[in-house]
């Protein structure tokens, strides 16, 4: 506990630039208990043996795609009621084998984990059958849905349901792209473009990464894959070849990768490698002075939303290795930079395994460059496929286009997917991104990017605690949520829920606006008149009938049933969040630390100055200082050694007089001051001859006192 307390103390002090800038742990504006509300499918199964291991695979005009356990639905967008029903389980033999290859029951099932409209009435799903992928081609007929084709499904689904593994089908050249793992133990990672309905001629152009070259792929798990103009973008993150701690312990970072469409492998014998893959590092992290704050964990990746300027961007999550002061970040990043990258940037070489890292001379470089499309792959020279299958990766990280735009703390839950609706219009014309955010534990963000900073709307507890979202979707209206267990659908937005004017603007939600005409809190499509009222950018508006509400705190409960309340300008601690308390804490006791060392030095200075020009009779009668040590006056018999600490003095040296002690101090080669005992303080200057002559006339000077010596 104490080693936490100080690490989370350390991150504060390294990031108090972040902490005040207001990205770490945000408020939401309002909370939403949906917990059963809405369109629902499953929630029945209770224990994690008889889960159904939802995940969202396509969303098809009004229908969404589910892969779960032993089966497949087509669900209706609108009302998640079942329109159709596939049932793929393995056989018992299959079963019973992977069960004793020393795989559990669980396990040993048909998890759908690829599933593609390849055509009206046709899809392509692929499963991991009991640790045996398969892939099936179902039809649908005028006597219902029929399984026309199955085939090998190795390279295109994982293995084991655990894995994270990521596929894209391309109608238009009947190509699937799938990152995953291609042997029973998941040591082969591979990227891997297979022509669907292969005759011999296309068979040729199955191509993939090369196989247990930690260069390339080094223990990834994929998240995205999608495509960008003449590209495919693959993301993921992975054990990093190029980083070794002091520890000698490895390192995960996140990665973007790409290949070209038109990738025809190379000149034999590489006719079945990329020539065209590269990848390169994401850097999401928090300013922090010389060294940044990094999330390397790469978590979830939105869809690429247009950015105007002929740019998109991508949204991402990120988060720090699985520790007690594990954080979560959202990043955003430019598709263009991306590109520019890939196009322009310098590749990381190493000479051999025991030698740095290093930017690769540009000069030596082949031409045409490696990664870059050509009409014909397999006529490049040698030299330049040669060079990409060494070389994959580039040397200069692809930062993020801000900081994070949002960070969760260690005492918030994990950020796990995230989904955004884009160009959300606002009143009086403006457009903005919403992102909608799962989480850990079965709750949903929703939240805004205004001028490049973040705002919480909401957050709606979606599912029971600890249940992670694994999946979300949206459309206009809708966001479908996915846990394990459970297929939610709920609304957009929730305006109804705030009954003034003043709350309803503070929500900066572009989907809700207060009607003055019915005094009500609304959402409107087109927002024709004058009777919206909405601020987007400070949250308050002086149309409103109350007007400017100075601060309001709403409350974090997690049932969501409380509302907000207004507070005077005094009341702020409740609105701070832990991360805050804690800098504020850390750094008052620093400063009061300074200003009392600095009390205390000023005091000691002002007390020596002082002593010199104090009279006997200025004591009070007290025989010591305001140190406790002994004082020797000249009321004091100078042949007097009963205040001489005799414990402190040699044996030969207990007889001597309080004169012939300050003689001997005289003569010591090697005179100590009380500076070098640390105190700081110098002792008062004395002309030496009036103290000799004064000595030697058995007297000391009036002022002048002699302390207590330690030897």
């Amino acid at each position: 506990m104490r080693q936490t307390l100080l690490l989370l103390l350390f991150f504060l002090f390294r990031n108090s630039e972040a902490a005040t800038s207001g990205v770490v742990n945000l408020r939401p504006k309002q909370n939403v208990n949906s917990v059963g509300i809405g369109d629902r499918f499953g929630g029945i199964g209770t224990s994690s043996d008889e889960s159904d291991h939802f995940k969202l695979l396509a969303a098809d005009g009004d229908s969404l795609l589910v892969g779960a356990r032993n089966a497949v639905y087509n669900l209706s967008l609108s009302t998640l009621s079942v329109n159709h029903k596939i049932d793929w389980k393995p056989p018992a033999e299959h079963i019973e084998e992977c069960i004793m290859k020393g795989k559990s029951k669980t396990d040993c099932q048909n998890y759908i984990r690829v599933l593609a409209r390849k055509s009206a009435g046709v899809s392509l799903v692929c499963g991991t059958h009991a640790f045996s992928p398969k892939c099936r081609e179902y039809t649908v007929t005028d006597y219902g849905i029929r399984n026309t084709r199955q085939f090998d499904g190795q390279g295109i689904s994982p293995y084991d349901p655990k894995h994270n593994s990521s596929a894209l089908y391309i109608p238009g050249t009947n190509q699937l792209y799938a990152a995953t793992v291609t042997d029973f133990v998941g040591n082969d990672a591979l990227i891997y473009r297979k022509t669907i309905d292969e005759t011999a001629s296309t068979k040729s152009a199955n191509i993939r990464t090369q196989s247990y070259d930690a260069r390339v792929l080094n223990a990834p798990n994929f998240v995205a894959t999608f495509v960008y103009k003449e590209h495919v973008y693959f993301w993921f993150r992975e054990i990093a070849s190029e980083a070794i701690d002091n520890n000698e312990e490895s390192q995960i970072y996140a990665r973007v990768a790409r290949v070209c469409k038109n990738d025809k492998g190379g000149a034999r014998p590489a006719n079945e490698r990329w020539t065209t893959y590269l990848k390169a590092r994401l850097n999401c992290s928090l300013p922090s002075g010389s060294s940044p704050f990094y999330f390397n964990e790469l978590k979830a990746v939105s869809d690429p939303i247009d950015a105007g300027n002929n740019d998109h961007v991508v949204y991402t999550v990120f988060s720090t290795p699985d520790s007690d002061v594990r954080m979560s970040a959202v990043c955003k990043f430019s598709m263009k930079k991306i590109r520019e990258e890939f196009d322009n940037g310098t590749f990381k070489h190493q000479n051999n395994a025991q030698s740095m890292w290093m930017a690769y001379n540009r000069n030596e470089v082949p031409k045409p460059r490696p990664g870059s499309c050509t009409p014909d792959s397999t006529k490049l020279p040698e030299n330049t496929v040669s060079f990409i299958l060494h070389h994959p990766l580039l040397h200069r990280p692809i930062s993020a286009v801000s900081a994070p735009l949002l960070v969760e703390g260690a005492d918030r839950a994990d950020l796990t997917q995230i989904t955004v609706l884009p160009r959300v219009k606002a009143v009086g014309g403006h457009s903005y991104d919403v992102l909608f955010i799962g989480t850990s534990d079965g709750k949903v963000l929703k939240v805004v990017e205004v001028d490049g900073n973040a705002t919480v709307i909401q957050a709606a507890i979606v599912f029971q605690k600890g249940v992670p979202v694994v999946n979300l979707l949206t459309t206009k209206d809708n966001v479908v949520i996915v846990s394990s267990d459970e297929i939610a659908s709920l609304p957009v937005h929730n305006c109804a829920q705030q009954t003034s004017c003043s709350k309803c603007v503070q929500l900066q939600d572009p989907h809700c606006a207060w009607d003055s005409s019915i005094a009500r809190c609304v959402h409107g499509g087109s927002w024709t008149g004058d009777q919206y009222i909405q601020n987007m950018v400070f949250g308050q508006s002086e149309q409103c009938p109350e007007g400017i509400i100075v601060r309001e705190v709403f409350d974090d409960n997690e049932n969501g049933d409380a509302q907000p309340e207004a507070v005077s300008r005094n009341v702020y601690a409740k609105e701070h969040s832990t991360v805050t308390v804690l800098l504020v804490a850390a750094v008052a006791s620093l400063i009061s630390l300074i200003i009392g060392a600095f009390i205390g030095i000023r005091i000691n200075r002002w007390t020596a100055s002082s002593e010199p020009h104090r009279s006997a009779s200025s004591t009070s009668g007290s025989d010591y200082d305001s140190f406790g040590r002994a004082r020797l006056t000249r009321h004091d018999s100078l042949t007097t050694a009963t205040k001489v600490d005799h414990g402190f003095v040699p044996q030969s040296k207990q007889s001597m007089d309080a004169t012939s002690l300050v003689m001997s101090m005289n003569a010591t080669h090697h005179p100590m001051s009380m500076s070098q005992h640390g105190s700081g303080i110098n002792t008062p200057s004395r002309d030496k001859n009036a103290i000799v002559t004064s000595i030697n006339q058995n007297t000391l000077p009036r002022d002048y006192k002699v302390k207590k010596v330690y030897l």
